[in-house]
């Protein structure tokens, strides 16, 4: 039986944190799950997962459905495109039996792009190589989460780019459900047809819409700041996202305020995925809310060092060492005016 490949392209950056990420991890369970219990994907299906925030890596090499278990979803500071593009074409070459005379050939391989923000890294080479390369020997379906990524570069990838509307537990359900239909549409016409022409997808979901022509400059909507706990060291993640105003829609003026989204503990692993200049600075005025420390308890889970400006937990006035640089440090209260590092997203 000639196997179909399919590989998920998934953008693990910091500013997937809480729900989005949850949801891909879950999504991914509900897809196998679907594939296993359709006899055209079960025989040909084999799946593998290619995770890219500030690094890439593949997290789960192409598997057979059966054997397949979906993988726990890193993070990590950075949205390098390029990187995910390069491991994945390495990959197609390594894996995907695309011309041979002894063993039979694989499917024309499927791909999942799913990415909810612009590439921090150079894509130029990637996508050059992918267009010249691999367009036609793959078949990329590039999915954005919200409209903030940037749709010129998936534009250049493949022409079937879809923006994903939902928000909810239940949305992210039926987005997964619409891409496992899709797989096993896709499994089906090329095992009754014996071809493989063109990609055949589900009908779209109303959750999804296909992307316009024609893109205009999107602001950032997310910052992300990285922290450590006082008591136990440990990394966090809070997430702020842009508050959409009145005064957001009128042409002239800007609203630059973020509104606290969460506070998200974290594993050492995230550094080992984050690019090596993964910061900025962001000025504390512009973010809404602060926090508890989601170890601790501390009441301010956004602190600044003031040796290594790095973020750190509180819990109000007097000393404290900070657990990055182990320097001891004396917070008081004053006015919300100086600058914090802020990740790249």
């Amino acid at each position: 039986m000639r196997r179909l490949p399919i590989f998920f392209l998934l953008d693990v950056s910091e500013s997937m944190v809480g729900l989005p990420l949850n949801a891909v991890e879950e999504g991914m369970e509900r897809i196998v799950s679907s594939l296993r219990q359709d006899p055209s994907a079960l025989e040909t299906a084999y799946v593998s997962v290619i995770a890219f925030a500030g690094k890439a890596k593949v997290i789960s090499p192409l598997t057979d459905i059966v054997s397949f278990y979906p993988p726990k979803l890193p993070i990590g500071g950075g949205t390098s495109l390029g990187l995910g593009l390069e491991t994945l074409m390495n990959e197609i070459d390594k894996k995907v039996i695309l011309r041979s005379q002894s063993r039979q050939r694989d499917w024309k391989p499927l791909v999942f792009l799913i990415t909810d923000g612009k590439p921090t890294d150079n894509t130029k080479r990637s996508i050059q190589k992918w267009k010249s390369d691999y367009s036609n020997k793959a078949t990329m379906v590039a999915i954005m989460l919200g409209e903030n990524a940037d749709i010129s570069i998936l534009k250049q990838l493949t022409p079937h780019v879809l923006i994903y509307e939902g928000s909810s537990n239940d949305d992210f359900k039926k987005f997964f459900d619409w891409i496992s239909a899709s797989v096993q549409s896709h499994s089906q016409a090329i095992e009754q047809n014996r071809e493989n022409k063109g990609i055949n997808l589900s009908k779209k979901s109303d959750l999804l819409k296909k992307a316009p022509d024609t893109v205009s400059k999107v602001d950032e909507s997310t910052v992300v700041l990285v922290g450590r706990c006082q008591s136990n060291k440990a990394p966090y993640l809070v997430k702020y996202e842009q508050v959409v105003t009145e005064k957001m829609l009128q042409k002239y003026v800007k609203n630059s305020n973020f509104t606290l989204n969460g506070c998200y503990p974290i594993t050492e692993e995230y550094f080992n995925w984050s690019s090596e200049n993964s910061f900025n600075e962001i000025n504390i005025s512009e973010l809404e809310g602060v926090p508890s420390c989601s170890y601790c308890g501390n009441i301010s889970a956004i602190a600044s060092c003031g040796y290594c400006q790095k973020i750190m937990c509180i819990d109000g006035e007097g000393t404290a060492i900070c657990p990055w640089c182990k320097k001891e440090n004396n917070f008081v209260l004053g006015d919300a005016d100086f600058s914090i590092q802020r990740g790249e997203g």
